[in-house]
């Protein structure tokens, strides 16, 4: 059975038209399954369709100067300082998903996502030539068993 005709009660020509463009994963035989990258591309696109006023960075991760990775057991985050900032008064607040930077000249706080969840109080910042590097441990994944006991 091709992609189109795996779900018979799907009828892609009226999401199509609903949508009011052809979707992207029609072709060559794929599937909607096949190919979930130009989600977010047309997700962006519908939200500044439908809010031209908003930042398009708020949509993203973390904001424009910034980097969010990850190793076996810590997410690390860099950000980059401008000049005029004062290094100093910056604060950040460490949560179990996301890092808020405050102390900025704009007085807007700055929200980071994180990538999975972490422990908060293991967080170590430092920083050198504008540079704010946060490491922070990831939350355990190694779970002892539970009993749970069964009612007779």
């Amino acid at each position: 059975m091709s992609g189109y005709n795996r779900h018979p009660w799907l009828k892609w020509e009226q999401v199509e038209k609903f949508l009011g463009q052809k979707l992207p994963f029609g072709e060559k035989g794929q599937t909607f399954l096949d190919n979930m990258t130009w989600a977010e591309g047309y997700v962006q696109d519908m939200l500044k369709k439908a809010m031209p006023g908003l930042d398009a960075n708020m949509f993203t991760q973390g904001y424009a100067g910034s980097e969010i990775f990850e190793t076996h057991e810590h997410v690390i985050i860099k950000v980059k300082i401008a000049k005029d900032e004062n290094p100093r008064a910056l604060q950040v607040f460490v949560k179990s998903n996301q890092i808020k930077l405050t102390g900025f000249l704009s007085g807007k706080n700055r929200i980071l996502k994180l990538p999975t969840l972490v422990q908060p109080r293991t967080a170590k910042v430092s920083y050198k030539q504008r540079l704010l590097e946060i490491k922070v441990r990831k939350r355990g994944l190694k779970e002892n068993y539970v009993e749970a006991y069964i009612r007779y």
